[in-house]
């Protein structure tokens, strides 16, 4: 999924257009996010998946460390 269709369907309705972590952690590889998505903390690769497809509010799934 391209970053842009990403955008568009996390942002198309309150429960993120169906997005699934198996999603988020196919872009963050596609993306060069992340090597090993499924083996790091879901937070933060959803934080940098979304930071990476410029969506709406994604400063509000930011991790705290």
């Amino acid at each position: 999924m391209t970053k842009n269709q990403f955008k568009k369907r996390w942002e198309s309705n309150d429960s993120g257009g169906g997005i699934n972590f198996d999603d988020v952690a196919e872009c963050a590889k596609a993306w060069g996010i992340s090597s090993f998505p499924r083996t790091s903390r879901m937070d933060v690769v959803l934080y940098k998946v979304l930071l990476g497809a410029k969506t709406v509010g994604a400063e509000n799934f930011k991790p705290e460390d």
